[in-house]
């Protein structure tokens, strides 16, 4: 490796550092220094030699601080320093191993050889004949002058208080006492149970027991039990009796009276309300069907009703069955709903199909509204058949893929809640369309499931139908259904748009 050497060319000569150029390469550096405090330094070393020294020393500082700033190291340096280190940290082990070893196997040997050992000598004279440890066993443990022995004979010999305790014979011996204590103490319990069981004393426990059924005693539980069955008996006798009109059981009928009463007020009131509705219904059916527009009559009010539906959840609606679609002189779909941009998918269509025409098949009805999707370019269709023309066996309500069909009759309003089931089931398969993904699996389940029990509920409305032909029998059982089965298909319309909405929000990006 070529070594180059830097010099400080100060106020010095030119020929004294030429005159060193015989050791090494020199490269030589004229340089004006101008930084204050390099100057500063500089001038506090006033000798040439000395200041010479300290510029290289600097220089190559700075040098090897920018090379080390760079990320070079010096790798040369570095194992030669490593392996010096390694070279003194291995002397100084080996030396302090053979030192340690020398002073553990002397001192081992100091304690344990056997010749000389402390503790072979030390455990010899211990366990030896007539040794140190034989000699305090005999003391201690010895024959009968031992000092176990002689402790023995006095605690528990002939003559020792335990041995006179324990006599059967002698009269304060332990066998006396215990029998003279037990019979003392069964004495007294046999006198005292004797007492509680006398009736000679009045305060022994079978003599309250005997005054506590006793009817002489007022205060007897006895007594005290037998006027409050008086008085409970009483009490139900007045509750219980027609003959008082204060009576519960009187007040109960009372009530009763005025409850069938007005139901059966109620009942005839509804009938006749129910008889009345249908007889207009009939009229204007009648009237209707000698018209040429019943057709046109029953897209319109499927319009108007889609028209506000679709107002209250802020959608678009729009009637185009006058006008051509994407197919070529095809006029196929008669309304379509635009769904809002706020909506999880953001202006989706959904194409209506509206027939009031005898004749149709389920088949036809979904090859029709096929090609009325296609034609509007929608991604759902609901074909909405009359009650007047579904096929016989047709569900209320039923969902075919991406097509809902449904039946919905014009001049019934309670199958108005089928039609918006439908709308609503329509839209949940738009966003479906849209959004196919694992966090959507569990809404369109229970959409699925909602629009079973919407089927299910609607199909009671056929129920109510057949009751109405013989409304004076069943007005009751109508008004009950009717009740709960609004409920329940609210709750389930409900529910339809809440996994909308649902997803609708999970679309909408973060932040």
């Amino acid at each position: 490796m070529e070594q180059a050497a830097m010099a400080f060319v100060g106020p010095q000569p030119l020929e004294a550092v030429r005159s060193r150029a015989h050791r090494a390469a020199v490269v030589v550096l004229t340089l004006e220094v101008s930084d204050p405090e390099v100057l500063a330094e500089l001038r506090r070393h006033p000798e040439e030699d000395d200041r010479e020294r300290f510029a290289l020393a600097a220089l190559r500082v700075g040098v090897l601080a920018l090379r080390m700033a760079s990320g070079q190291v010096d790798a040369v340096s570095l194992r030669e320093a490593g392996q010096a280190f390694l070279a003194e940290v291995r002397q100084l082990l080996a030396a302090r191993a053979t030192e340690t070893t020398e002073r553990v196997a002397s001192a081992l040997t100091q304690y344990l050889d056997p010749q000389s050992g402390v503790l072979p000598q030390r455990l010899q004279a211990l366990v030896r004949e007539d040794g140190e440890l034989e000699r305090l066993l005999r003391a201690h443990l010895g024959a009968d002058d031992s000092m176990l022995a002689r402790s023995l004979a006095a605690h528990l010999g002939e003559g020792s208080p335990i041995f006179k305790l324990l006599s059967p014979t002698d009269a304060n011996g332990l066998r006396a006492q215990l029998t003279n204590a037990l019979e003392a103490a069964l004495a007294d319990q046999r006198k005292h149970i004797l007492r509680e069981f006398s009736l000679d004393r009045k305060d022994s426990a079978l003599s309250r027991l005997f005054a506590e059924f006793s009817l002489d005693d007022e205060k007897s539980a006895l007594s005290r039990l037998s006027k409050m069955i008086e008085t409970t008996s009483e009490q139900i006798g007045k509750n219980f009796t027609l003959d008082d009109e204060g009576s519960a059981l009187a007040r109960m009928k009372r009530e009763l009276l005025g409850t069938i009463e007005q139901l059966a007020k109620t009942n005839v009131e509804f009938q006749s309300q129910v008889r009345e509705a249908l007889t207009r219904l009939d009229t204007r059916k009648k009237d209707e069907a000698l018209t040429t527009r019943h057709g046109v009559t029953f897209e319109e009010r499927l319009g108007a009703l889609l028209a506000d539906e679709a107002q209250r959840l802020g959608d678009l609606h729009e009637s185009i069955g006058d006008t051509t679609g994407a197919i070529k002189q095809c006029k196929k779909g008669d309304h379509v709903i635009e769904l809002s941009a706020d909506s999880a998918a953001a202006h989706a269509r959904i194409v209506w199909e509206a027939k009031e025409k005898l004749g149709y098949s389920l088949r036809a009805a979904l090859e029709e509204i096929d090609e009325a999707r296609r034609n509007r370019q929608a991604q759902v269709g609901v074909f909405v058949f009359s009650r007047k023309a579904v096929p016989e066996g047709l569900e209320s309500l039923q969902r075919h893929g991406n097509d809902v069909v449904v039946v919905w009759d014009a001049e019934d309003s309670s199958s108005d809640i089928a039609l918006r089931a439908a709308y609503s089931l329509a839209r949940a398969l738009a966003v479906r369309e849209r959004r196919v993904d694992r966090e959507s699996v569990t809404a369109i389940a229970e959409i699925d499931r909602s629009a079973r029990a919407i089927e299910r509920q609607i199909g009671y409305l056929a129920e109510i139908r057949k009751w109405a032909d013989t409304v004076k029998g069943h007005g009751e059982k109508i008004a009950e259904r009717s009740a709960r089965m609004a409920d329940e298909l609210r709750r389930d319309v409900e529910r339809l748009d809440a996994q909308v909405a649902g997803m609708r929000t999970a679309a909408q990006p973060a932040g």
